[in-house]
């Protein structure tokens, strides 16, 4: 698993010349390195019948042409086999079969439109939405699930689907928020920045989210004690009272 961003390149990524740590000498001495997914694909050829997975989180945050380099070509599927030489090393160089790579990124993040075509075409796309099951649970009198479904159906309503919340907000250790402490963390210190920003200067839309959370007369929202937060909560997201502009 690896995680892109602006400074990753194709010496990270295939191979390049980096400091040898290990050199005695003086002066600075650089040695031939293969990068991570050079040493994934050597691995994956010397064991054809397992299955390789490179996972690359934020992929849309690196320079995905100087990255990839002339290995964009052989991520098809009918190029896998097909040797190149190196640029670097002058090495030949080739994807086995067996190897998977998996791009993840948030769709909120406006840098998904700079994702390059040719990087587009070579990837399957799966969208992965909220998923309430995993946040099924009860703190207090709120019902966990439904308070996130109608949260993001609220979002989805006045923003967009792919500016929803995720259900990694309302999770504590894989398991679903069970105290009244941890609610009011997740909400006051996660949920409601985020909102924020989202709304950012604009706060009749903040208002419309959260309906009766928000101050009518600063615009800002409301600062409870955990103990008064799964009430209002639920108050304002289960109980069947539509929110504002419903």
């Amino acid at each position: 698993m690896v995680t892109f961003h602006p400074s990753y390149g194709y010496e990270d990524f295939v191979e390049g010349f980096k400091p040898d740590l290990s050199a005695t000498g003086p002066g600075l001495t650089l040695a031939l390195t293969d990068g991570v997914f050079h040493n994934l694909c050597s691995r994956a050829a010397a064991h054809p019948d397992q299955t390789f997975l490179l996972v690359v989180d934020e992929i849309n945050r690196g320079d995905l042409p100087r990255i990839f380099g002339e290995l964009i070509t052989l991520l098809e599927l009918d190029k896998r086999n097909l040797p190149v030489v190196l640029p670097v090393s002058k090495r030949r160089f080739s994807v086995p079969l067996n190897v998977r790579v998996i791009g993840t990124m948030n769709t909120a993040d406006r840098s998904i439109s700079h994702l390059d075509a040719a990087v587009r075409r070579r990837f399957a796309f799966l969208p992965v939405g909220p998923d309430p099951d995993a946040v099924s649970g009860t703190v207090g009198p709120l019902d966990l699930a439904a308070f996130f479904e109608s949260l993001n159906t609220r979002i989805t309503r006045h923003l967009d689907a792919d500016h929803q919340i995720g259900h990694a907000y309302l999770l504590r250790e894989g398991e679903p928020i069970a105290t009244e402490e941890d609610l009011a963390a997740a909400f006051h210190h996660e949920v409601i920045p985020l909102l924020e920003d989202y709304c950012l200067g604009r706060a009749e839309l903040l208002h419309r989210i959260l309906g009766g959370l928000v101050d009518a007369e600063t615009g800002r929202p409301l600062l409870m004690p955990p103990q008064d937060l799964a009430d209002a909560l639920a108050t304002e997201f289960t109980s069947g009272v539509p929110g504002p502009d419903a």
